[in-house]
Formats: C-alpha cells, sequence, structure tokens
C-alpha cells in the first residue's frame, strides 16, 4: 500500500482542525455536566464565554488585526453579525443544557443548509443541482431526529430552539464571509463577544458570582476550550482548503454526540441515530460542496 507523505504545512493544518474538533466537543461536555452537576445556566456561561472572548482578542491584535470596538456599534452590517451572534451563544448554551450536548450538538450541526440558502438569497450565490438532493437528506434526516423525541412539548421547543440557532449560524457565515472583505478578525470576533455579554450578561446579573469553585472553574475552562477552538479552527485554515477544512470541520457534532454517549451516558433512539445520521452526511456534502465551488 502506497504512503502518501503530506506537507508539512498540511499535517499541522489537519491537527490543528482535529484539535478544534476536540475542544468544541470537549465545551458541549463541560457546560452539559456544569448544568447537570451545578445547576449553571447558560446566561451565565455564555457570558463567561463573551468576557473571555474579549480578553483574548484584545491580546491577539497583532495577528488578528487591529479591534475597533466603535465598529460594531457604528456599522450595519457588523453590528447585525454580533447582535445575532450574541443571541446564538446562549440560544446554543441552553439546548446543551436542556437536550444533552449530543442531540443539540447534531441539530445545530445542519448550519451549512441554512448558510447555503442564505448564501442563495443573500449573495446570489449559485446553488447547484446537486445541492437539492443534499438539502433533501438532511431535511429529512432532521424530521428524523426531532420524530425520535418522546420527552414532551418542552423538549421539542428546545429541539426547535437548537435548529433556530443552526438558522442563525449559517445566517451569521454568510454575513462574515462578506464582512472578511471589509473587517478585520478582529472586529468580526468581538462584535460577537460584545453582544454576548451585553445580553447574558443582562440576564445573568448577580448569578456570574459563582461561589461553587468547581462550578466556577468548569466556567472558565469551558470558556478558554471553545475560544481555543475558535483559534485552532481559524489558524488551520491557513493551511488547508476551504473544503478540507470544511469536512474536518463536520466531525465536530459526530465527536459531541459520541463522548457524549460514553461520558454522559446519552442515548439515542434508531431513529434519532439514523436521522443524524442523514443530517451529518448531508451538511457535509453541502459544506464541502461549497467550499470546493468557492
Amino acid at each position: 500500500m502506497k504512503r502518501i507523505d503530506l506537507p508539512p504545512s498540511e499535517r499541522r493544518g489537519i491537527l490543528l482542525m482535529l484539535s478544534s474538533v476536540t475542544l468544541f466537543a470537549a465545551t458541549s461536555l463541560l457546560l452539559s455536566y456544569a448544568h447537570t452537576a451545578h445547576g449553571i445556566d447558560g446566561w451565565v456561561a455564555a457570558t463567561y464565554r463573551g468576557i473571555v472572548g474579549l480578553a483574548v482578542v484584545f491580546a491577539m491584535q497583532k495577528r488578528t488585526g487591529t479591534l475597533s470596538l466603535h465598529h460594531i456599534f457604528t456599522r450595519k452590517l457588523l453590528f447585525i453579525r454580533g447582535l445575532v451572534g450574541g443571541l446564538t451563544i446562549p440560544v446554543y448554551y441552553f439546548c446543551i443544557m436542556e437536550l444533552g450536548a449530543g442531540r443539540a450538538g447534531i441539530i445545530a450541526g445542519v448550519w451549512p443548509l441554512f448558510g447555503a440558502i442564505f448564501a442563495a438569497v443573500l449573495l446570489k450565490e449559485q446553488l447547484y443541482r446537486s445541492y437539492f438532493f443534499y438539502i433533501g437528506l438532511t431535511i429529512v434526516g432532521m424530521v428524523a431526529v426531532l420524530s425520535g423525541n418522546g420527552i414532551g412539548e418542552a423538549k421539542l421547543a428546545f429541539d426547535l430552539l437548537a435548529l433556530t440557532g443552526a438558522a442563525a449560524g449559517g445566517f451569521c457565515v454568510v454575513l462574515i464571509r462578506h464582512l472578511r472583505h471589509s473587517e478585520s478578525t478582529s472586529n468580526i470576533f468581538a462584535a460577537q463577544c460584545v453582544f454576548t455579554v451585553i445580553i447574558a450578561g443582562g440576564f445573568s446579573r448577580t448569578d456570574l458570582i459563582v461561589a461553587d469553585c468547581t462550578a466556577q472553574s468548569i466556567l472558565l475552562i469551558a470558556a478558554v476550550t471553545v475560544v481555543s477552538a475558535q483559534l485552532c479552527l481559524t489558524e488551520a485554515f491557513r493551511h488547508l482548503t476551504v473544503a478540507k477544512g470544511s469536512a474536518l470541520q463536520m466531525l465536530t457534532p459526530a465527536a459531541t454526540a459520541g463522548f457524549s454517549i460514553l461520558l454522559l451516558d446519552e442515548t439515542f433512539s434508531f431513529y434519532e441515530l439514523l436521522g443524524s445520521a442523514a443530517v451529518l452526511y448531508g451538511s457535509y456534502r453541502i459544506a464541502t460542496h461549497r467550499a470546493i465551488k468557492e
């Protein structure tokens, strides 16, 4: 069997992307555990993430570009990106805590479907014929995932909330692709952090002071892991093609679901497993197909 030697730069990119996948999955597991064991809610966890994110982007301006916080409030698209991102993070965190890391991750993994639709509507990108098959497959898979829910209306409400968050995530990706031509990475990343702190912090208030040292440590670790995951992701794309990077990135929901089964004793019905496979494969094909065309 012929050995394939990858260039050092590509090997570095793959390792960084796999590190990103692992760190994103670890964040979801930590948040799920923090809620179950210590009663931490999504507002508090999201606020910690926003604060740590701002600190990191401020410290890394030389690498990520000049940080101009006033742009967030004076430039319309950057403001929208920040507002939507600031709402999406606590929504996703609540879904992780209520649905479990695995289920929430699978539903959130459908964002490429919405990204393709928003790109077609807002950026006038062409929807290739093969898209429609994978879009249909993803939708059918998501219906199977949702139909596998037998826990009642409250659970269905969080399923739909997670799906709304996935749509918002796809919208944000389209905005970021547009903003990258006019804004620094620092501004794009900080916009989300600023609004997360404003929105989630407003709901958290005095709950931000966590008396339990263990719970506070978990919150800080989760904030650091997710910010590290984003940095690894950004750096990885410097060494990988968009197609290959997108393909590896789609391992995140699968890894989250797998680790949640192994470490948190989460369970999935047959329909959920079948639907999850369809969602992940359809989303993977949409993400990589778009990346190749770009």
